[in-house]
C-alpha cells in the first residue's frame, strides 16, 4: 500500500474525518507524515505552541501534565509564550530516560490508545493555542502527524472544506455540548449559575465534603458571621454533603470554586483532574494531614491546597496519655465490670507504674514535644527519635537515640510522626522482633505508621502487651460512620476489635472544643486568602511542596 493510500485509510478510520468528502480527505492525506517511534518519544510539550495534530495507528501514548513554570519567552511577532521547563527538557533526554522521568515528575492525564484515535485536532484550529499536556509514546507506536500550518492552509484553500469538516465534527461536539448544557441546567436550578450582577458582592462557592454534625454545627455560624462582616469584600456560600470526596463524588463539585475536605477524603490524580475540569481551583483541608492529596497532580493542575497546620496539639497529646492509661490500667474493662455489679479484682486488671519506666516518643514536633512534657511529669525516663532533634525536648530532659535503640529500650512507645514514605509501616514484621518484650504501643498520629498484621502478630505473641490506637491504616471505609447495624468486611479491623489488649477510638484525638474552633477559624481564613488572590505557593498555609 502506498503512503498516500495508507494515509487515506487512517483518516477514514477516525470519527473526526470518516464522513468528510473524498476531496478533503485526499488533500489532508497528502500532508500526513507517518512516524514509527520507540518508547519515550516526545511529540508535544505542555505549555509550548501547539504545532501538530496526531492520529494513532498502533501503540499507545501518554498525555501528562507537569508543573508549568511561568517563564515568559519573547516570540516572533511580539507574542509572549509560556514555557514548560520540565516538558522542554524531555526533548534533550535520551528516549530511554523519558518514561522514567514522566513517571517521577508528571501526572498522567490519560492514555491515548486505539487505532484511529485523534489527539490535538481542536487545538490546531488556532495559531495561538498552547499544549495543555505533554504527549509521549508509552510504547513503540506508529503515529500520523498533521502540522497545524498545513491543516489551516488546506481548510482556507477551499471554503467548502471548512463546512465539510465542521459538519463531520458536529456529532462529536454535540455530545459534549449536551452534557455541558445538562450540567449548567442543574447549576441554574440550584441557583449556582446566576448572573453575578444580581448580588451586591462577589461570592465564593464552597462544597464541604464528608460532613457530619460537628462540621455543619461549626461552619454554618462561622459563614454567617463572615457574610455579616462589612469588612469582607465578598460573600461565602458553603454547601454540605455527607459524601466523601473520590473519583465519583468529585462531579458534585460542578459550579463550586473551592471544596473543603477532611482526613478520609481522597484527592488522587483522577479526582483532581475532574475537579479542575469542573472549575474547582482550591482544596481547603480542614486538618493538618494531607497524605490523601496527590500534591503532584494538584501542582500540575494549578490547584491551591491549604491545610490547618495546627489546631490543638494539646488535644492529641492528652488523648495519647488517655489511651495509655486505659491500656495500662484496664479502665474500659474495669468500668464494664463494675456496671455489671462485679467489684472483684483479679490479674486481668493489673497495671504498672509509669514512674520509672522508659518511655519512647517517635516524632517530637509540636504534639510530640507537649507529650514529652507530660511524660516527664510522671517521673519516667524519656527517650526520643526524630530526624530533626528538638532542642526544647533535650533541655527538658529527653535523650535522643537511634531507631533501633528506641525499639529495644522502650517499655512504652508512642508514635507521633507524620505519615510519609519514610515513616509508613514503622512497625512491621521486620521491626517487630526489635521491640522490647511487653511494650505498650500508643498511636494517635496516622494509621499507616503501623502494619496491622505485624501489630496483631505482636499482640498474639506477647511482644506487644497492649495497644492504644486512635487511628487505623484502613480506617477510611469505617471511621466517622455508624457501622453498628452493618457487617464489617475488613478481617484485620475485626481482629483488632476482638483483641483484649487493644483500646481503640475512631480518630477523635483532635476532637476538643478548642481544636474544632481553631479548625473552623483557620479553614475560613484559608478560603478567604484564596479568594483574595493568595494562590498555590503564595498561600500562607500551602501544603504543596515545590519539589515532590
Amino acid at each position: 500500500m502506498s503512503n498516500q493510500a495508507a494515509a487515506i485509510k487512517i483518516l477514514k478510520s477516525t470519527t473526526w474525518f470518516s464522513k468528510c468528502s473524498n476531496e478533503l480527505i485526499t488533500a489532508l492525506a497528502a500532508k500526513l507524515e507517518l512516524l514509527d517511534v520507540g518508547e519515550g518519544h516526545v511529540f508535544i510539550s505542555e505549555g509550548l505552541p501547539m504545532d501538530k495534530s496526531m492520529i494513532l495507528e498502533s501503540g499507545s501514548l501518554f498525555r501528562t501534565k507537569m508543573h508549568v513554570v511561568d517563564d515568559l519567552v519573547e516570540e516572533e511577532g511580539g507574542h509572549n509564550k509560556r514555557r514548560a521547563s520540565l516538558s522542554q527538557s524531555l526533548r534533550n533526554m535520551k528516549a530511554a530516560e523519558v518514561s522514567s522521568t514522566i513517571q517521577e515528575n508528571a501526572v498522567v492525564v490519560d492514555i491515548v490508545q486505539g487505532h484511529g484515535h485523534v489527539t490535538g485536532l481542536l487545538h490546531i484550529f488556532s495559531e495561538d493555542s498552547c499544549a495543555f499536556a505533554t504527549v509521549t509514546s508509552k510504547t513503540p507506536a506508529k503515529v500520523w502527524i498533521m502540522s497545524a500550518k498545513d491543516f489551516r492552509e488546506i481548510l482556507s484553500s477551499n471554503p467548502a472544506f471548512m463546512l465539510d469538516i465542521m459538519g463531520n465534527m458536529a456529532t462529536e461536539l454535540r455530545t459534549g455540548g449536551k452534557s455541558l448544557r445538562a450540567v449548567m441546567s442543574q447549576l441554574h436550578s440550584k441557583g449556582l449559575g446566576g448572573d453575578a450582577k444580581e448580588n451586591e458582592k462577589e461570592t465564593l462557592r464552597v462544597l464541604c465534603y464528608d460532613t457530619t454534625s460537628w462540621v455543619s454545627d461549626a461552619f454554618q455560624p462561622a459563614v454567617k458571621a463572615f457574610n455579616a462582616d462589612p469588612k469582607n469584600s465578598f460573600q461565602m456560600m458553603v454547601d454540605f454533603t455527607t459524601e466523601r470526596l473520590g473519583p465519583q463524588s468529585a462531579t458534585y463539585s460542578a459550579g463550586y470554586e473551592a471544596i473543603c475536605t477532611f482526613v478520609n477524603d481522597t484527592a488522587d490524580a483522577g479526582t483532581i483532574q475532574t475537579l479542575s475540569r469542573l472549575g474547582v481551583n482550591m482544596i481547603a483541608q480542614r486538618a493538618a494531614g494531607f497524605d490523601r492529596v496527590d500534591t503532584k497532580a494538584a501542582r500540575a493542575y494549578g490547584m491551591t491546597v491549604a491545610r490547618v497546620p495546627a489546631y490543638s496539639p494539646y488535644a492529641v497529646a492528652e488523648m495519647a496519655i488517655a489511651l495509655l492509661m486505659a491500656v495500662n490500667r484496664k479502665t474500659t474493662k474495669a468500668s464494664s465490670r463494675v456496671k455489671m455489679a462485679n467489684f472483684s479484682l483479679d490479674a486481668g486488671l493489673l497495671g504498672v507504674d509509669i514512674h520509672g519506666k522508659t518511655v519512647g516518643v517517635m516524632g517530637t514536633g509540636k504534639i510530640g514535644q507537649i507529650l514529652c512534657n507530660i511524660i516527664l511529669g510522671f517521673g519516667a525516663k524519656l527517650i526520643c527519635y526524630d530526624v530533626f532533634q528538638n532542642e526544647a525536648v533535650k533541655q527538658a530532659g529527653g535523650v535522643y537515640v537511634t531507631k533501633d535503640e528506641i525499639f529495644a529500650q522502650s517499655d512504652i512507645l508512642f508514635f507521633m510522626m507524620p505519615l510519609l514514605p519514610a515513616t509508613r509501616h514503622t512497625l512491621n514484621m521486620d521491626t517487630l522482633p526489635k521491640l522490647k518484650k511487653g511494650v505498650m504501643l500508643i498511636n494517635t498520629s496516622r494509621g499507616g505508621l503501623v502494619d496491622t498484621k505485624a501489630l496483631l502478630q505482636g499482640l498474639r505473641t506477647g511482644v506487644i502487651s497492649g495497644c492504644g490506637m486512635d487511628v487505623y491504616e484502613n480506617e477510611q471505609e469505617y471511621f466517622f460512620q455508624d457501622w453498628s447495624a452493618k457487617s464489617i468486611q475488613d478481617p484485620d479491623l475485626t481482629a483488632l476489635l476482638g483483641e483484649p489488649g487493644v483500646v481503640m477510638t475512631a480518630h477523635q484525638a483532635f476532637f476538643t472544643k478548642e481544636a474544632v474552633d481553631k479548625i473552623t477559624q483557620t479553614t475560613m481564613e484559608n478560603l478567604r486568602d484564596f479568594k483574595l488572590g493568595k494562590c498555590e505557593f503564595d498561600h500562607p498555609n500551602n501544603c504543596i511542596p515545590k519539589d515532590d
